[in-house]
């Protein structure tokens, strides 16, 4: 009989995609403290160069004159201006209106005052006026604004909106426009302004009794020669300021333009690079997170592939070629955190498979063992393994009881490769039955044991495997 050979293990890609999604608290943690860590280097970085471009700023500006001082000074006020109203023509809802094809909703209100004047009693005096200031205010006030904008859900400011709308009073009559791009989103905002209005007719009772009347409401497409004015004349002051940053620009020094544009060197008219503080990078996080969720998985793979120990109870089979007799499913003692997730994963797992307390695969087990010692004519056999000592032994008095219900006697020791006493026992016996541990038994010391019966010409029942 011939001595167990070494075997190169396959390894499964179906266990390798398993081994590391059970390593999910390890990806999470390991992926939130890399993120941390490259993004947070990353802006200690970027910090530190920002801090030093500043500092050189501030060096370089010290060296110039007053008189350069100034003109920096003069252009840096220019370039604000310029870009105070490039953003409010760019960002202002009222300048991206057409002035020559502008759609307005007018609506044109009258108060009727129940205000009586009696010569003969007491009076107070007449409210009217109160009502509509009362009414204009409100139109205007920000509350209006705010309500408009959430129940339109047009993307205006509170400063578009004083723009967009127009509130002007005549003694008891009160016009209110409204002009936006969107012509059939201006009867929604008309009804809006309607409803309000009624609302605080209500309320406003409480001044003096009185009606709040519509007179007249109107949609309408007009031309806003003041708006086109407007708009001209943004652009014209543009292109003076810059006129005059451009001489200004022509009459100073290489440093002063530096400073001026936030460049190292000057290539000619181009962008500006402008020293802009920093923040934290989303790209520097995400870049960490891959990295530390990889680091794991390269971990978990290098883990299962240069392992010693055994992974599987069919690698009983497919190394050693050896009869497997069963496998027990050993139950989790300690409840690790969010151990709900686990118990999922697993059923996922084992979807396909029947599932089986640990009292009925010990029963199974033992009833196929004391099949194979009946059609062998056993009835003593000797249960060890290369890591019994160290194993569930109320798993193991579990499996000896159902042996022992069968008919079976067993005996028990542990490595006979080590123990001398067991060795001898086994050997007396002759017919042995190994119990291995996936995660703790070692292959080379399996092959060891293996080797050791098959020299002693001892009969190998087969291996039954505790899955942990």
């Amino acid at each position: 009989m011939g001595t167990q050979e070494k075997m190169e293990r396959e390894i499964s890609i179906m266990d390798l995609f398993w081994d590391i999604l059970f390593h999910w608290r390890e990806i999470i943690c390991f992926g939130v403290l890399a993120a941390v860590l490259i993004g947070g280097m990353k802006y200690v970085h970027d910090m530190k160069v920002y801090r030093a471009m500043q500092n050189v700023e501030v060096e370089q500006e010290k060296q110039l004159t007053a008189e350069e001082q100034e003109q920096l000074e003069d252009a840096r006020l220019l370039m604000e201006r310029i870009e105070n109203y490039e953003n409010y023509l760019n960002e202002s809802a009222l300048m991206q209106i057409d002035p020559y094809n502008k759609p307005i909703i007018e609506l044109q209100y009258y108060v009727e005052s129940n205000y009586t004047y009696n010569y003969t009693q007491d009076n107070r005096r007449d409210y009217t006026d109160n009502l509509m200031s009362l009414y204009c205010n409100y139109i205007k006030s920000g509350e209006m604004s705010n309500k408009l904008i959430e129940a339109t859900k047009i993307s205006i400011s509170q400063a578009d909106f004083s723009e967009l709308c127009t509130v002007t009073q005549n003694g008891g009559t009160m016009a209110i426009t409204f002009t936006w791009a969107e012509e059939e989103k201006l009867e929604e905002i008309s009804e809006f302004i309607k409803t309000q209005l009624i609302q605080k007719e209500k309320e406003f009772q409480k001044v003096g009794s009185h009606e709040l009347n519509l007179l007249r409401e109107s949609q309408n497409t007009i031309a806003d020669t003041v708006l086109a004015e407007t708009k001209n004349t943004y652009a014209n002051n543009i292109s003076y300021i810059n006129t005059q940053l451009t001489t200004l620009k022509n009459n100073m020094s290489e440093e002063q333009l530096i400073l001026l544009d936030g460049k190292e060197k000057i290539e000619g008219a181009g962008d500006k690079d402008k020293i802009i503080k920093p923040g934290i990078s989303k790209r520097y996080l995400l870049l960490g997170a891959v990295l530390g969720v990889f680091l794991v998985c390269a971990w978990v793979v290098c883990r299962m592939f240069f392992t010693a120990r055994l992974q599987r109870a069919e690698e009983i089979r497919t190394l050693y070629n050896i009869r497997l007799l069963g496998e027990i499913t050993l139950q989790c003692q300690r409840k690790r955190f969010l151990s709900a997730i686990d118990e999922k994963l697993l059923a996922i797992r084992n979807r396909r498979k029947k599932k089986m307390s640990v009292e009925q695969q010990i029963k199974v087990i033992a009833t196929n063992i004391a099949l194979s010692c009946k059609q062998q004519e056993i009835g003593q056999i000797y249960m060890t393994g290369s890591e019994y000592d160290n194993m569930d032994m109320g798993i193991l008095d579990m499996l000896k009881r159902e042996l022992a219900a069968q008919n079976i006697q067993v005996s028990e020791g542990g490595n006979i490769f080590y123990d001398a006493s067991s060795l001898k026992q086994g050997t007396e016996i002759g017919n042995i039955l190994f119990i291995e541990q996936t995660g703790k038994s070692i292959y080379d010391e399996i092959s060891n044991e293996l080797n050791l019966v098959k020299e002693q010409k001892n009969q190998m029942l087969g291996v039954v495997v505790l899955v942990s």
